[in-house]
Parts: C-alpha cells; structure tokens; sequence
C-alpha cells in the first residue's frame, strides 16, 4: 500500500510539474482544468474560490411546484407572461449595470479604484457585456423586482494590467417570489471585479438558465455555465473575456443604488475591506464596497482510483458516493462511464462552506503536499445567512451588519461565532501552507461589524471599546501576526494579517474598560445572542444544498425539504 501511494504521488507531481512549465507564460486567473496523466480512471480537485458569479446572465422563470419539486418552468420577459402569471412560483437572477438615465435605481452608481499614490480614478463605461440576451427581462419595482440587467464593462485608462485597461464589473441578486406571496425577497448578492481582455470565436456557450424539470428536482438552481476549455469569465457566444492579474495595491470600490435592500452579513474576498452606507433622496439605499484584491490559493490535482492518498481515504471511508459527487469526466479515449456505471472519472469542485466542507478541503491539501497549484487574484463579495446566533441584536436590522473578509481559500461561510466561554469572535479557514513557487501563504483576514450590533452582541454601553485578535493555529499554539482595530462613522474595524496556514481559527475579543456590561454573563444569563431565546433547529435540503435553520417554530425554505 505505501508503495503504490508513492507511485500515485509521483505520478500527480510529475503532472503538476508539467502543467506549470507548460503554462509558465499563462496567469493564475486563466487557469484550466487538465485531463489527467493517463487513461487509468481517477478523482480530483480544481478548487479556488466559488466561481458563481463568472458565465451568468438574467432571467426570470415561473414555476409549476408541488411544493418541493419543478414540475415545469418556463422563462419569461416580464411578469404577467405565459408561465409566470400570479399563483406561480417565481424565480430570478439579476445583472445590475451601470446607473444611467433610464435605469436609475438597482444599478451601479459608480466604480473606483485607488492607486498606490492614493489618486482615486473612476471607470468609463464601455458597454453592457453580454448585453441583451433573449432571457433579458423587465423589472417591477411595486414588488422589488429588480430589472434583468447585464454584467458590464469599464475603463479604467490609468490602471493597466497585463491585458489592457478594462475591467469585467458583475452585480447579481438573486431573489424569489412564492405561491402565495406577493413581493419578491433577495436570496443572495454576489459581486466581483476582474481585468480582463476580449477575444474574438465561434465555439464559446452562451450561458442559459438551467432548464431542468421533475421529480428531485429542486426550485430555482443556478444556470448552465461553460465555455470548455477556455478560461472565460463571461462570453456572449462570440466572443469571450479572459481574465487577467488584479494588481493588489489598487483599492476598487463599488456604490450601489437599490431599492431591494442589501441586509445581513457579507463575505469577501479582498483585504482592507471598508463598506458605507446611505440613504438616496428617493429612499434607495447607497451601499459602498471598498478593498483590495487578494490572492487565493487553488488546488488541484488528479490521484487514480483505488490509490487515493491516506488523508483522502481517512475522509471518505466508507461513502458511495465519493465517485459519483463531482463532474464526471470522459477518459482520454473518450470513454464516460466505467463498468461499474458510474463516471469514468470525478472531478470535485464544489465544497460546503461549512464544517463538513473545511474538514474535507483540509484532506485534499493534506494529500496535495499543503501545497497549491495556482493562485489567481481575487476582488469579490457574496451575501451570507446570518443565523440565529446574531438575531436578536439583528432585529428590526434593515441594512448590512458586517463584511467578513479572507484571502482562505475555504472558510465557514457564516458570521463568526460567538464563543460563550472565551466571549470571543471565532472564525475558521483553511488553506494550503505553500503557494505554487513554494514561497509561505500568508494569510489576511478582515472583520468589518456595526458598532451597534457588536455592542449588542457583548451588552456593552455606547463608550469606547477596544479589541485583541488572536490567531490559534490547529495545534493549539498562538500565531503572531499584524493586527488592528479601528472604529469610525457607525462601523468596528479589525484585521489581522501574515499568519500561516493550513486551518487556524481566527478569535476576536472586544472589551470595554469605561463602562461596565449591560448585564454580567452568568450560565444562567449569558450576553450572547444565542441564549436570548429557546429554539429548535432543523437541517433542510434542496438538492445537494443543506441549511439548518433555527427557530421557536423552524420551516424550511421555499424549495428545501426536512430531511
């Protein structure tokens, strides 16, 4: 067994060291997944960051429902359509562009970007990319239906990278509506920033949302992606935007106009992270994003079935589905499936942004050498739940409550946790050690919180407080590294950088020395949220989406079942 172990090893190694001469000359943000080494059957890894935000585009879609299952769905360019008339369920995904004279709310208000020298630069639009599409649809502001827009492009003449001087800006919110409701809720936000450059081709696939119907399938479900084998981070059919390095000196920010209101919890993936918010003379909401790009480690890696590493094996012991959860891929003489009927290879790609998730990324870099493949540049932001643990210092909360912000390359993908015993902010992430030169990752991580809602979470008074920022490596020892804190216009900022990897927990504690606590933490009556009230938590599932939900009274979602 330890044989064929090294012999497993060396083969991905002589692979890995292949690839990267092959590709010296293509950035890290480009990167494509290579076939594996042989015809053998084999599992695999080609992990960065999640990447939904890349290949969409609006739409919207009515739904036929038996309450869990899409029995039909059609997609449609308003409300009212064949398909998507009142009763049904609704679903849609919307692109914000550019604020202009038509479109003046859920839209960009404006994109920045800050240079080493502190000179703040503002992109020019170039155009809407991919434009209008026949999935293009009218929004509906009476029930905070926001326009199905476009992903656009901006110039920013003065920031050039080493593809040129244009820059890929993507807002998405996704939202439903359901059978017996009448307004439209947000369900997620995501955003990203990417340099990038255009190329001309017939062979790129439209992105088109995901047509899929009967039974176990879900409500909703993300759209149909793919240009193949090119690194595209949008395209519309004809041509395709390569993405190149961000520089990480350069702060980009975002201000968003929007009637359906940002609230909750954000991660990033930027350092320095810094948000505003305020109101327009209409009521939208102003929401402003600042931070600088981080790099992100991504894994990758092919091992041949039946000679997984031992971490690998540890992880997946016993579980059937190990070569079935995943992208199937064909074997290098085309064959798809095995004779055992299932996929001649897996590719895993998609990890639980929870404990399941981290403890199974941490086998694969285990079995990778703590080593990553590539590291693209990163400027991103998405909306997390916020869970019950923060909900009654959330309460009446309208708005956003704090900004996580990581170069990990996986985390828990939740507002840190209050620990009762340390009364600390606990986060987790994970990474590999090393970056594909062998060089040490150093890792960033940034906690932007609402002055109230932090006080609230610690019953503190309205007087000055203070921070510490511990990192806790997984062998119990602390790490040094550079921290800060800050508070400023309504916000609590903190950050700590340069600590080493691969799974340490992040521990912030604020403390307040001018006024004693509201009320003192006993057992029996603790500060923290999580003791305010009594609940029964449930675990739902849509799919291969699992979300616990906790209340007096817990429902699962529109489109989630009870398991």
């Amino acid at each position: 067994m330890r044989k064929m172990k090294w012999i497993s090893a060396l083969i991905v190694a002589i692979f890995l060291a292949n690839s990267a001469a092959v590709a010296a000359d293509i950035p890290d943000e480009q990167f494509v997944t290579l076939k594996p080494p042989t015809d053998d059957r084999y599992t695999g890894i080609n992990f960065a960051f999640n990447e939904t935000e890349k290949n969409t585009m609006s739409s919207l879609q009515g739904f036929t429902t038996d309450g869990v299952d899409a029995l039909s769905r059609s997609t449609c360019s308003k409300l009212g359509d064949p398909g998507c008339e009142a009763g049904k369920y609704l679903q849609y995904n919307s692109q914000l562009t550019l604020c202009n004279t038509i479109q003046i709310t859920d839209c960009v208000k404006s994109v920045t970007a800050k240079d080493s020298s502190g000179k703040i630069h503002v992109g020019k639009f170039v155009e809407d990319y991919p434009g209008k599409t026949k999935y293009t649809y009218e929004g509906n502001p009476s029930v905070n239906l926001p326009p199905g827009s476009s992903s656009f492009i901006v110039d920013f003449p003065e920031i050039a990278h080493k593809g040129g001087t244009q820059y890929l800006v993507i807002v998405s919110i996704l939202g439903n509506r359901g059978l017996s409701e009448t307004i439209f809720t947000m369900e997620d936000f995501t955003t990203a920033i990417y340099a990038v450059s255009k190329i001309q081709g017939d062979n790129f696939i439209l992105t088109e949302p995901s047509t899929a119907v009967g039974k176990g399938v879900n409500l909703g479900g993300r759209p149909k992606t793919g240009p193949g084998g090119t690194a595209c981070v949008q395209t519309d059919g004809k041509s395709c935007l390569i993405a190149w390095g961000l520089d990480v000196n350069t702060e980009f920010s975002l201000s968003l106009k929007l009637s359906t209101k940002i609230s909750g919890w954000l991660h990033g993936r930027f350092s320095e992270a810094k948000s505003e918010i305020a109101t327009a003379s209409d009521g939208d909401q102003i929401v402003t994003l600042s931070g600088k790009p981080v790099v992100v480690p991504g894994l990758f890696g092919w091992f041949e079935k039946g000679k997984l590493p031992s971490s690998l094996i540890k992880e997946y012991g016993e579980d059937k589905f190990v070569d079935v959860q995943g992208a199937g891929w064909q074997s290098n003489s085309g064959q798809s499936y095995g004779p055992d009927g299932r996929p001649y290879s897996i590719l895993k790609t998609a990890f639980g942004y929870d404990e399941g998730g981290l403890k199974e990324m941490l086998a694969w870099i285990d079995a990778l050498s703590d080593k990553s493949a590539y590291a693209p540049t990163v400027w991103s932001a998405k909306s997390i739940r916020s869970g019950s643990q923060f909900e009654r210092c959330m309460k009446g909360q309208s708005t956003l409550s704090g900004i996580v912000a990581t170069n990990a390359t996986i985390y828990i993908g939740a507002p840190p946790k209050f620990n009762d015993t340390e009364q600390t902010l606990d986060y987790k992430v994970a990474a590999p050690h090393y970056l594909p030169n062998g060089s040490e990752f150093k890792g960033t991580y940034n906690l932007v919180i609402r002055s109230e809602v932090a006080r609230c979470i610690y019953g503190f008074t309205d007087a000055p407080v203070s921070a510490t920022i511990s990192i806790v490596s997984s062998d119990g020892t602390n790490q040094v590294a550079t921290t800060l804190f800050s508070e400023k216009d309504g916000w609590i900022y903190l950050s700590a950088n340069n600590f080493t990897f691969s799974s340490p927990i992040l521990k912030v504690k604020l403390k307040q020395e001018v006024s004693k606590p509201l009320a003192t933490p006993t057992k029996s009556a603790t500060t923290s949220p999580a003791a305010a009230a009594k609940k029964t938590t449930i675990t739902c599932v849509k799919g291969k989406t699992t979300k616990k939900v906790s209340a007096k009274n817990p429902k699962c979602p529109m489109g989630f079942k009870k398991k």
